[in-house]
């Protein structure tokens, strides 16, 4: 078992975002369009992660809209900071925020909090 590192919980969200590189050498490299759409598969305090067909580098950076369950928005610039392939069609990316309001990580952490109490409510009560 490996020995987790994140400093936040990830939580799972089923969403698809827009990406726009950030102009730098290492962005516009490989990219086939300026935006294009991901599939976001969880999200934490610290950063997130998605699926997608393009061919990204590692500390590479975006700037991107997150939609949260309630509906609500907000702006942030993520980096690339891992990338799994195991021969899928898509890769699985890891990004860390950089631009990011502390207002936007407690919308985060509630989501996290209701996430939580949904799971705990979900689970069969043990009797002793």
């Amino acid at each position: 078992m490996t020995q987790e590192r994140r400093k936040s919980n990830r939580m799972d969200i089923n969403v698809k975002i827009k990406l726009n590189s950030v102009k730098t050498s290492l962005n516009t490299d490989n990219l086939k369009q300026e935006e294009f759409e991901v599939e976001l598969v969880n999200i934490s305090r610290g950063g997130l992660a998605f699926r997608s067909n393009e061919k990204l580098a590692l500390n590479t950076y975006y700037d991107t809209t997150i939609v949260l369950w309630t509906k609500e928005k907000f702006q942030t610039v993520i980096e690339i900071v891992r990338m799994e392939n195991y021969g899928d069609e898509k890769t699985l990316y890891g990004c860390r925020f950089i631009g990011i309001m502390p207002s936007d990580q407690l919308k985060i952490q509630i989501y996290e909090m209701v996430s939580e109490m949904e799971k705990n409510a979900s689970e069969p009560i043990a009797l002793d």
